[in-house]
């Protein structure tokens, strides 16, 4: 190691870059960095000859991992602090020197393992066995996304079913998976296998288990058999976790994520190809053959799930540009539909798609599918639809300044100068005018058409002047009729003086007060 870091060190490499190649403790490099070979030779002689903290202790040590062959280090240091009170040296230093006795005296560390049985094949049609996944992708773009995977496989024929999220499951989805999984069989099995995961079950105990309460509706209602693994026993699942394993590095490994149907359908092409088309390595047989015959012997999905599964309609987000991003294409809506969070629902139907308000049922749209990829597919008359929100909101425009001739030749003129930014224009004056008298609102129409003050901003400033200025003239106006004159003032009249007595005082004379 000192004639590796000493070689480096020569050919001109930093310490961190020495750190990075031997993949060692930077403070053992800075230790040797500048040391000459006579002194590292010197270093060594003294090392031989020093004896450890922890030789003091090797008789017991020794004694100890010879009787017990899988004693831990933690345990023999306990025992230490047990028998001689506190060490001046830490568990790390007692692991180093448990590992040299154990090398130096031939006594390696029993591990334990796991014996297991081969169990029999189950019954055609009898068990299924159901896991998630995860997996990192990348996009075209070279940002990476987290996706979801829901597998379930038929433990007799190891026929596989696989489907894709690109946001965890909840009970709803994971529901929706198995309506998907069981369409994909034609069928279910009587009993399905699955981990102590929080979108099924609430909790467990000594083996009652307390489901999810949809969860729990859906056995009611599909009528099959549940068995939970016990906590950290993936062993007991294991076609499930081979399954997620191949799924993940045979299918997902190193392929382009573009959109999460076009990845669920390449998903479903690679195990007609592979997952449920190749030759399986445990059965020696190919698990598409042999579930052409398992599959007689599933149940049949109740009718009622079998409609919520055939039902085509998916919700999809509205993008900022109006648009909903389907199988890799731009499917156009109208303008104004989309603010933050908004979400329609896509009718899938043979070679159309319907796009339905999720709040109204409205279709918004209808486009016909494109089979192309990354194509905007558009409106046939998207004009029609904007400029039906323009005419809605120039007729309350209008509404809100009372309908009047005066009033149209206003907002004509608005419409005409400010062309593009019209439906705001409009929308300031429905906002503001509600806010005042409609005396005031005849004034300041008249006053804006009057000085061709096209704008909307304008107007509601010519409301607020108005307003201001018929509120001061009624508050400057005095009321002597509603005056309140103190009793003991009534009858007092003020005394009038000649104007000779203040120009008199003026020049130092003394002002005579009379009572």
């Amino acid at each position: 190691m000192f004639a590796e870091i000493i070689e480096l060190k020569n050919k001109g490499f930093k310490k961190s870059q020495v750190e990075r190649i031997m993949g060692i403790n930077y403070k053992t490099i800075m230790k040797y960095w500048d040391m000459t070979p006579e002194e590292y030779a010197e270093l060594m002689k003294k090392a031989k000859s020093r004896t450890k903290k922890v030789d003091m202790y090797k008789k017991d040590v020794l004694e100890w991992i010879r009787e017990f062959d899988d004693i831990s280090t933690a345990q023999i240091y306990d025992w230490l602090q047990e028998k001689y009170g506190m060490l001046d040296f830490k568990e790390r230093t007692l692991r180093w020197y448990v590992n040299k006795l154990r090398a130096n005296h031939n006594l390696p560390k029993a591990a334990y393992k796991r014996q297991y049985i081969e169990v029999p094949e189950l019954p055609m049609g009898y068990q299924a066995q159901v896991d998630f996944g995860q997996t990192w992708q990348h996009k075209p773009d070279g940002s990476r996304i987290k996706l979801y995977c829901f597998a379930m496989v038929l433990s007799h024929s190891r026929f596989k079913f696989v489907h894709w999220l690109d946001k965890p499951f909840t009970t709803e989805s994971f529901i929706e998976a198995h309506d998907r999984a069981f369409e994909y069989f034609k069928g279910m099995p009587k009993e399905i296998v699955y981990d102590q995961d929080r979108v099924l079950a609430v909790d467990e105990n000594f083996g009652d288990v307390i489901y999810t309460q949809d969860f729990q509706n859906y056995i009611n209602i599909m009528r099959f058999k549940t068995r939970l693994c016990r906590a950290y026993d993936p062993e007991s699942k294991g076609k499930i976790e081979a399954v997620v394993k191949f799924v993940k590095y045979n299918f997902a490994i190193h392929r382009t994520f573009v959109d999460i149907d076009s990845f669920n359908e390449d998903c479903l092409k690679w195990l007609e190809r592979t997952g449920n088309g190749k030759l399986h390595d445990i059965t020696k047989k190919v698990p598409a053959e042999v579930f052409a015959l398992e599959s007689q012997h599933l149940q049949q999905v109740p009718q009622s799930i079998r409609k919520k599964s055939d039902d085509t309609s998916l919700n999809y987000a509205v993008r900022k540009n109006n648009t909903v991003f389907y199988k890799q294409n731009r499917y156009q809506v109208p303008k104004g539909i989309y603010e933050p969070g908004k979400q329609v629902k896509l009718v899938i139907k043979d070679t159309s798609m319907d796009i339905v308000d999720l709040e109204s049922g409205e279709i918004i749209a209808h486009h016909a599918l494109s089979n192309k990829k990354g194509e905007l597919v558009k409106l046939n008359h998207p004009e029609r639809q904007i400029s039906k929100t323009t005419e809605e909101m120039y007729g309350k425009a209008l509404n809100v300044l009372g309908d009047t001739e005066i009033a149209r030749v206003l907002l004509d003129n608005i419409k005409r100068e400010r062309s593009r930014y019209i439906k705001d224009q409009l929308g300031v004056i429905v906002k503001a005018a509600p806010n005042y008298d409609f005396d005031i609102i005849e004034k300041a129409v008249e006053y804006c058409v009057r000085r061709r003050l096209w704008s909307a901003g304008m107007f509601k400033d010519t409301l607020e002047h108005l307003n201001l200025k018929t509120s001061q003239g009624k508050n400057n106006k005095p009321n002597l009729n509603n005056a309140t004159i103190p009793s003991k003032c009534k009858g007092v009249k003020t005394e009038v003086r000649a104007i000779s007595e203040y120009t008199n005082a003026l020049k130092g004379d003394k002002i005579t007060w009379k009572n």
